[in-house]
């Protein structure tokens, strides 16, 4: 079931929260204890922007990321580069705060959007997620994990579960008081009965 989230369609953020908190004890001081979903979504970029600031995010805490992200656009006037905008060739990454292996896979972004190889924010509404994230997963730097990102957190779609997630491995073990952790296979295959809010489920974990 594909589930994006539209102008007008928060009360699904209601439905998910109620939902979960029907699931089991466990669930139900977890939801109370945090209180409504108030997971952001911004449609605000362009496709190729939103994937440059997921790489910028890759395994970083959101205010290093931030403070990455913000020494980036200050170099472009306070707004993405164009395409042609960006320089190729020189070291200027590292006074961002940027990786070699991030800065190329920028790189690479770019260059499939002057590709025209990344699809537009209108095509992507109509395309499934495996769809999208096999698409998103040839570019170098871009794994399954940021794909999951980009579709949570760009497109809205509310029924990913990103079983790879460390902190969402890590927090569903501590909410279930696991021995051991729980792998992202196991994951996937608990998070089928969390089916059509599993988007939701993951923001609950992550706020824990």
């Amino acid at each position: 079931m594909m589930v994006s989230l539209s102008v007008g369609n928060n009360d699904f953020y209601k439905k998910g929260a109620t939902f979960l908190l029907t699931l089991d004890e466990d669930w139900e001081e977890l939801v109370s204890r945090i209180g409504p979903c108030t997971m952001k979504v911004d449609h605000s970029l362009k496709p190729y922007q939103a994937l440059i600031k997921s790489v910028i995010y890759q395994q970083l805490h959101p205010k290093a990321a931030n403070s990455i992200l913000k020494k980036f656009l200050a170099s472009f006037k306070g707004s993405f580069p164009t395409p042609n905008e960006l320089p190729h060739s020189n070291q200027q990454y590292k006074a961002w705060g940027l990786s070699k292996n991030k800065y190329e896979s920028i790189l690479d972004i770019v260059l499939n959007e002057k590709n025209q190889a990344i699809p537009t924010y209108k095509d992507l509404l109509g395309m499934k997620n495996e769809d999208i994230i096999n698409k998103l997963i040839m570019i170098k730097g871009v794994g399954r994990w940021t794909a999951e990102m980009f579709l949570i957190f760009y497109l809205g779609r509310l029924d990913i579960m990103p079983s790879t997630d460390l902190a969402l491995r890590h927090q569903y073990k501590k909410l279930k008081s696991l021995d051991k952790d729980i792998s992202p296979k196991d994951l996937t295959f608990v998070a089928e009965s969390w089916i059509p809010f599993r988007s939701i489920a993951a923001w609950y974990l992550w706020k824990a």
